[in-house]
């Protein structure tokens, strides 16, 4: 498909004849209705493209006396799901290669604020949600005001709920062992998903526990059960040195010291992938480890997230995430990982495959607007960015004034307690 520009002026003419002008040029018999050109709002073209068959549309924007804090968006749209928003006018077909064409406003209007009655007006049109677990279910090993009573409002209502988090020190079993010994019932392993639970599947599509290769590990307890149940190999993880000799005191001591006999120690594992997850025991050693396990182009290079921090029960305490981690490790190694948390496209073929939702139905619920908030805008779900956990509503005003429209959420609320009555 041709890139099209649709430029907005205040009268929305030429808009609508670039408009016209670019549905013909995509097969179109007819153009597609929008319900309206307005100098502050981008009408973003989607192309969702059919099997065996890749699209891109590029749309731009550009600005007449429009607001200072509102700039011009570009929306690229590659792969298998196209963003779809309940409010939306009904999509459009192309009639040359089958595609979808979804019609979105996005412009940086500051989001709404949800309590239990309009989102009982709201419900009605929402199958499934999507939930964030730190900082939105629970903080540490207690959970958030009114959560408890919101997943039983939800079950009540036959909702799908599904539990999507970018943390794997739980496993998934672990994961739902504590869900229930907090109160929330009902849940099971098969609507828990943890980025080691993506890892996992992935590396089986590509046959890896028959490849004769292992995985270089960088990540806790529940990462390695995970890797256990899917009988994948692997070493690395914990301590290192596992000795846990002084490494900078040997190197004064004994020239042969254990960081410079790394690539003797290693000699003859045949690493196939290495896995960057939250690790305590993260240092040098394990960073060189991984660097140089990497410098084998066919070794492949995951990571589960690049959250910086985590939220805890002391909001002023930092407490460092995965991403510096990965970070770390990336520059080491001079490779881009394939990271399959939140925002990343892996999260949402993960779930899509699993359980087939309509992304317009489906409702994101999160604290952190660079993971979960844009992980939902960018896949087409409802968002609604809950108070409790990581962001507050000066980072949303604050993304508002930047003209962040992707941070920006639908909804907010303090909790999901003001939710149900």
């Amino acid at each position: 498909c041709d890139a099209i520009d649709i430029r907005a002026d205040t009268k929305g003419k030429r808009a609508q004849r670039s408009h016209a002008a670019g549905c013909g040029r995509l097969g179109l018999e007819q153009p597609c209705a929008c319900a309206m050109f307005a100098r502050d709002r981008v009408c973003l073209l989607k192309c969702l493209a059919a099997k065996g068959c890749v699209r891109q549309l590029r749309v731009s924007t550009t600005w007449k006396n429009g607001s200072a804090n509102q700039r011009p968006s570009t929306a690229v749209f590659e792969n298998n799901y196209v963003p779809m928003r309940a409010t939306q006018p009904q999509p459009t077909i192309c009639n040359v290669c089958n595609a979808t064409i979804i019609h979105k406003w996005q412009y940086c209007e500051f989001p709404r604020e949800l309590d239990s009655t309009s989102f009982a007006e709201l419900l009605p049109d929402i199958d499934t949600f999507i939930f964030d677990a730190d900082g939105v279910l629970w903080l540490g090993e207690t959970p958030i005001v009114g959560s408890l009573e919101f997943f039983e409002y939800l079950n009540k209502k036959n909702k799908q709920v599904i539990v999507l988090t970018n943390n794997s020190n739980r496993s998934r079993r672990s994961l739902v062992a504590k869900m229930h010994k907090m109160g929330f019932a009902g849940t099971t392993e098969e609507n828990v998903i943890n980025p080691a639970a993506i890892i996992i599947e992935y590396l089986s599509s590509r046959g890896f526990q028959s490849s004769g290769k292992i995985v270089y590990l960088i990540g806790s307890q529940g990462f390695r059960e995970e890797l256990d149940e899917a009988r994948i190999e692997y070493f690395g993880c914990g301590p290192d040195p596992p000795d846990g000799t002084d490494i900078e005191q040997e190197n004064l001591l004994n020239k042969d010291a254990f960081i410079y006999r790394m690539g003797f120690d290693d000699a003859g594992k045949e690493v196939g992938a290495v896995i960057v997850a939250f690790e305590k025991h993260f240092n040098c050693v394990k960073m060189m480890r991984a660097a140089n396990f990497l410098q084998d182009e066919n070794c492949l290079f995951l990571g589960t997230n690049e959250d910086e921090t985590s939220p805890g029960p002391h909001p002023k305490t930092v407490i460092p995430d995965t991403g510096p981690i990965l970070a770390a490790v990336k520059m080491a190694a001079g490779r881009e990982p394939i990271v399959v948390g939140k925002p990343h496209a892996a999260a949402f073929h993960f779930v899509c495959s699993k359980w087939g939702i309509q992304p317009h139905r489906t409702m994101m619920i999160g604290d952190r607007s660079n993971t979960d908030i844009i992980f939902g805008r960018r896949y087409g779900m409802i968002t609604t960015l809950v108070l409790s956990g990581v962001h507050s509503l000066e980072d949303v005003q604050r993304n508002q004034r930047a003209g962040l429209a992707d941070l920006l959420p639908d909804y907010y609320a303090p909790c999901l307690g003001s939710l149900v009555s």
